[in-house]
């Protein structure tokens, strides 16, 4: 069969794209957002989200990361949850000033601080991009969990194919 005959009888071209794995699942966690109020996990149970590690002092990957989560916010329905790295210096207060900076809507991006023991299971236990241990190194990756809290796939934050294809995993997750 010649390649024109393969597209128009739809063999080529328009293959669904396979299941996302779980990578993992998310646990209930209790942190602190940025109006200082008590962040329960638990009710980001049902919906699609995508989350990150970040640090409001940051002036290499982070600023992009925030930028890329403004997209995410304009383009799709999907809750955002940015986890500091720096419970010493970020402050409910500074997280809050952080999040206004990029345009966060506080109903759906949640700026997260509180137990480092907490922060650092989520990181390295269930995300598995790191520690947050006070030396302020973190992954760059934006992490996509599922309705269920499974943890379903990671993203670079370095070129546009990437970020592409987190919003067509997210819009393939809303079906």
């Amino acid at each position: 069969m010649t390649r024109r005959a393969l597209l128009a009888s739809g063999l080529i071209g328009c293959a669904k794209r396979s299941e996302l794995p779980v990578l993992n699942s998310v646990p209930s966690f209790q942190l602190v957002d940025q109006t200082g109020g008590a962040f329960d996990g638990g009710r980001l149970s049902g919906k699609i989200w995508v989350a990150n590690f970040m640090f409001t002092s940051c002036t290499a990957t982070c600023p992009r990361q925030s930028t890329i989560l403004q997209r995410v916010q304009r383009e799709t329905a999907a809750d955002l949850v940015s986890f500091t790295v720096d419970v010493a210096r970020d402050t409910p207060e500074v997280l809050a000033a952080f999040a206004k900076r990029f345009g966060a809507d506080s109903a759906r991006w949640h700026f997260l601080t509180g137990a480092v023991g907490t922060l650092n299971q989520l990181a390295y236990d269930v995300f598995q991009v790191g520690n947050v241990d006070g030396k302020l190194e973190h992954s760059s990756r934006l992490l996509l969990v599922d309705p269920k809290r499974a943890y379903r796939a990671n993203y670079p934050t370095t070129g546009e194919e990437s970020i592409t294809r987190l919003l067509a995993d997210i819009k393939q997750l809303e079906k």
